[in-house]
């Protein structure tokens, strides 16, 4: 370079020169013959200049182009305005990034980390045969880079209960609060029938029907009462909760404690009902207790659970085989003594297969309806045959609802590890006798009944009315069927405003839905 900056000079004094002698030939008084003299005295200088020119212009353009040849593109990477090198692409930056956040999101660690938004800007440069570290670059880019924590905020109602790492663990959370009442193994879905081979046991016929008659148990859906969400957020990393701390936070209630002293003329459902709790709230507090007998100064514990934060309604489909009792058909005969009677034949009872729809909150039923009903084997009457003569209290054999409207909330049978008696409905509060008969009992039955009448029919049957709020018969009074003996309430170990209602025949007990 310094080289082309000596010719430029001597080119331009050349020129000087002869620009100099030209305007001294011009304006010369001289003749034409020294101009010429002149002329030919400078024109090797001119020509040599000339071509000097030439060569300088010629040199000067293949220089640019080999310097604009090997002129370099490259980036200059800042990170939060800091530079943290230059780099020749700027995919290898973006695709470092990408691989930084997917290693985050992949990290077996407590807490889940990610890189902060738009750090990372670039600077496009360009200079000669410019070679860059790209290494040194991206090692440092990566000590630049800032992250932070996130998680996983568990809503319930609008409000944050918790804080997990990330959505999965969230999910599992909530499912497990599922399961816990509706297990997920139990939840409806179809399946295609079972081929069985033709070499099967000869006892597969009886394993199929000892199948089918073991309660089958359906989930068909499951969801939360409340409102349930999970959000993404930025958080500090002391706010992570640990997942099987926030499982029983939501699952289990704050206990509310409470005592009562017995007072002279206490008894349990007494208790129960002054105190408007249930008498299975005694019971299981207080496993002391034997045969209800309690002492005036004994102290019972009633302490009761607060509502869990997170509360599980779920819906089940029970399908089971129960037996239809053989139905009495009376039929008079005006030979036979009054009050007298004589089986003519003896029935049979029949089989059906029942469906039933429950439903629960967290695990227990709230309400239960028969769905469907399909009669497997029909039962067969038991004739017998009856003076004519009719005797005041004898009833008929065959029974009303005792309820107007009755709507059935629980039918009578074993339900995982309890036996239900009767079947328990709603309808008019007025209690009316089922058939004609005596009343047995009238009063408070212990055992968790309540409020109770007993009637007794005379003729094999007896049924049982508990829970009553009020009764309005007395012990030894005939009653017609459809007669009122009392109204519906709630007392003994009930939830709820009901009826429970049984039906005995010879000192056993039969299901009521086979004679309403």
């Amino acid at each position: 370079m310094d080289r082309i900056r000596k010719i430029l000079v001597a080119a331009r004094q050349t020129f000087r020169f002869v620009r100099s002698a030209q305007a001294q030939s011009n304006h010369s008084s001289t003749t034409k013959r020294q101009t010429h003299t002149g002329i030919r005295k400078y024109r090797k200088p001119i020509l040599i200049a000339s071509c000097s020119l030439a060569v300088i212009a010629a040199a000067g353009i293949l220089g640019f182009n080999y310097v604009e040849a090997n002129r370099v593109d490259y980036y200059k990477v800042m990170v939060n305005g800091e530079v943290a090198g230059e780099i020749s692409s700027q995919d290898k930056v973006e695709q470092f990034v990408a691989a930084k956040v997917a290693a985050l999101e992949t990290a077996d660690s407590p807490v889940q980390m990610v890189l902060n938004d738009n750090q990372v800007s670039y600077s496009e440069e360009r200079a000669y045969k410019k070679k860059t570290d790209d290494e040194a670059t991206l090692a440092r880019l990566e000590s630049m880079l800032q992250t932070h924590a996130v998680g996983v905020e568990v809503v319930v109602d609008g409000e944050v209960v918790g804080v997990v790492r990330d959505e999965m663990t969230a999910k599992k959370l909530l499912q497990r609060v599922k399961n816990k009442y509706a297990p997920a193994r139990l939840l409806a879905k179809k399946t295609e029938p079972e081929v069985r081979s033709l070499s099967a046991s000869t006892n597969a016929a009886a394993d199929a029907a000892a199948d089918e008659a073991k309660p089958q148990r359906v989930v068909t859906s499951v969801s939360f009462a409340e409102k349930v969400e999970m959000v993404k957020a930025d958080i500090d990393a002391s706010e992570l909760a640990d997942p099987e701390e926030l499982f029983v936070a939501l699952t289990e209630g704050e206990p509310i404690p409470r005592e009562y002293t017995v007072k002279q003329g206490d008894c349990i459902g007494c208790i129960a009902a002054k105190l408007n709790i249930s008498e299975e709230l005694i019971y299981q507090n207080n496993k002391w207790i034997k045969n209800d007998f309690i002492n005036v100064g004994d102290v019972l514990d009633l302490s009761e659970e607060e509502p869990p934060i997170l509360n599980v309604n779920s819906e089940e489909e029970v399908t089971e085989i129960e037996t239809i009792e053989a139905p009495i058909e009376y039929r008079k005969n005006d030979t036979m003594k009054l009050g007298q009677q004589k089986v003519l034949r003896e029935g049979t009872p029949g089989s059906q297969q029942v469906t039933y729809r429950l439903l629960k909150r967290n695990g227990s039923l709230i309400e239960e309806e028969q769905v469907n009903l399909k009669v497997l084997v029909k039962p067969t009457a038991t004739i017998i045959l009856k003076g004519t003569k009719v005797i005041r209290g004898e009833g008929s054999g065959k029974f009303i609802w005792p309820v107007s409207g009755a709507r059935v909330t629980s039918y009578q049978g074993a339900r995982w590890g309890r036996m239900h008696n009767g079947i328990d409905m709603i309808g008019k509060s007025t209690i009316m006798a089922a058939d004609e008969g005596t009343v047995e009992f009238a009063g408070y039955k212990s055992g968790g009944l309540g409020n109770a009448v007993i009637i007794n029919h005379n003729n094999g049957f007896k049924t049982v009315y508990g829970h009553m709020k009020s009764v309005s018969v007395k012990e030894g009074q005939i009653v017609e069927k459809g007669d009122a003996i009392g109204v519906m309430g709630s007392t003994g170990r009930s939830t709820g405003t009901h009826l429970h209602f049984e039906v005995h025949l010879n000192g056993k007990l039969k299901n009521p839905t086979s004679y309403l």
